[in-house]
């Protein structure tokens, strides 16, 4: 007999409410076909405009002879509360209504529709907004000229959120899917079964979830504890449209057991300061943000996370004085143990530096935590002859201000840029742009630096 051919169909991203990533993708259908099949299996959503389901859509096609492309597919819905909906729209103007009414709501859909047949296309009015990686811009600027908003629209192109948008809808709408995920967990996003998309070296997929690999491999004998480590050299960062703190940041690992492995990044200082008092003179030096886990550095009845003090000094060894971090020659000290080794001329207040808060890796088999996401590219080891370089570096920055956050940003990339050569391969831009990816990175940091600390 004759094979049977599939039909294709074009999917849009209708939302992240059960979108192509969720355990439960939902897929829903709009159409035209006013027959009584279409009406029986559909809902009418305003007048000549039906929705139904994937199985109603093929139902429709078997009926009535018709074709995928009479119907707009779409992967994930958008929900709201209708009071959060109502902020939304009414008090913050993040939405604008372009129209309500059927016949004016079809011709823009028919415009969105760019079949890959050129026959069929050249026959259709219709945008030209069929690649995925330029995120339905063009789409919207078509929709803002529409209801005289064109300046508007005009002045928003490449925009940091325009480029924002076309990163994310090149990893996430260009799928690449595979089953590796980062062990790195985070307070500001789900930190197991995640729904997204795995970094790469060579193609990072963004998106932050974190879903742990189902194959352990062979138990790692060496440990980490010690090593200095930097993020990812990788020209797509793995940190541009997720955890942006971690983009060329600078940890060092100060825990690795089965459970997890633990670190405090170096690099963030905030505006905060503590007060030394050395020998009847108050001195500050500035409190470094070590990561999103404040609550497991919290003691009982605490209302902040205690300090760790961390003093890189051969001397401290020979006066047993504090704890060296593995074999790094970075000693972990309680704030008597930094005053007393200040007074006793073993070091400098200026060699201090002052922590609160951990980043933590969870573990699953013997080939996760920390060590798994330097396997993965995620991280790269500082080798021992350049942690010299990085600490002092490091040490030079100021406390946060509006002042001095591009200086302390810059001093931070120069220091992750001494934790290893790197060959200099060619830029990576953001699609439909001349924008390099590195940059965009770097300027999405200095954004999260200015939110979370300013």
């Amino acid at each position: 007999g004759a094979a049977i051919i599939p039909h294709r169909w074009k999917v849009w991203f209708g939302g992240e409410v059960g979108g192509p990533f969720s355990d439960r993708p939902r897929v829903s259908c709009l159409h035209s076909v006013t027959s009584d099949v279409g009406k029986n299996v559909s809902e009418e959503v305003l007048p000549g405009i039906l929705l139904t389901s994937f199985d109603g859509a093929k139902a429709i096609i078997e009926a009535e002879g018709a074709n995928p492309s009479d119907f707009w597919l779409f992967c994930g819905i958008c929900g709201w509360e209708t009071e959060a909906f109502y902020r939304e729209m009414n008090v913050e103007g993040l939405w604008r209504v372009v129209s309500s009414d059927g016949g004016t709501i079809l011709e823009e859909l028919n415009m969105l529709r760019c079949e890959e047949e050129e026959e069929f296309a050249a026959q259709r009015t219709c945008d030209v907004d069929s690649d995925p990686r330029n995120a339905g811009l063009h789409t919207w600027e078509m929709l803002m000229d529409m209801i005289g908003k064109e300046d508007e629209a005009h002045e928003s192109e490449y925009s940091f959120g325009d480029l924002m948008l076309k990163e994310w809808a090149t990893k996430v709408l260009s799928f690449s899917l595979q089953e590796d995920r980062s062990f790195l967990m985070s307070d500001y996003i789900p930190n197991s079964d995640g729904e997204e998309e795995i970094f790469d070296v060579s193609e990072y997929d963004p998106a932050s979830g974190m879903r742990s690999s189902s194959v352990c491999s062979t138990p790692q004998s060496s440990t980490v504890v010690g090593a200095l480590i930097r993020a990812s050299s990788a020209k797509r960062s793995p940190y541009l449209l997720a955890d942006q703190g971690f983009h060329k940041s600078v940890i060092l690992v100060v825990l690795d057991d089965e459970e997890s492995s633990q670190g405090v990044i170096l690099n963030h200082v905030t505006t905060e300061t503590i007060t030394l008092d050395l020998e009847g003179t108050n001195v500050e030096i500035p409190v470094r943000y070590g990561g999103p886990f404040q609550d497991l550095a919290r003691g009982e009845g605490d209302s902040k996370p205690p300090l760790v003090f961390l003093l890189s000094s051969p001397s401290l060894r020979e006066a047993s004085i504090g704890v060296e971090v593995g074999t790094s020659g970075i000693f972990a000290c309680t704030k008597q143990n930094i005053t007393k080794a200040i007074n006793a001329g073993l070091a400098s207040v200026a060699d201090v530096m002052a922590v609160q808060g951990l980043s933590m890796w969870k573990k699953h088999c013997s080939r996760s935590g920390v060590r798994g996401d330097i396997e993965e590219g995620y991280f790269e080891e500082i080798s021992n002859n350049n942690i010299g370089n990085v600490w002092r570096r490091l040490l030079s920055q100021k406390p946060l201000s509006k002042d001095t956050v591009d200086e302390n940003l810059l001093i931070a990339a120069e220091a992750w840029a001494m934790g290893r050569a790197v060959p200099q391969d060619d830029p990576v831009y953001v699609f439909g742009s001349d924008v390099d990816t590195e940059a965009l990175a770097d300027e999405a940091l200095r954004r999260w630096v200015k939110a979370f600390f300013l």
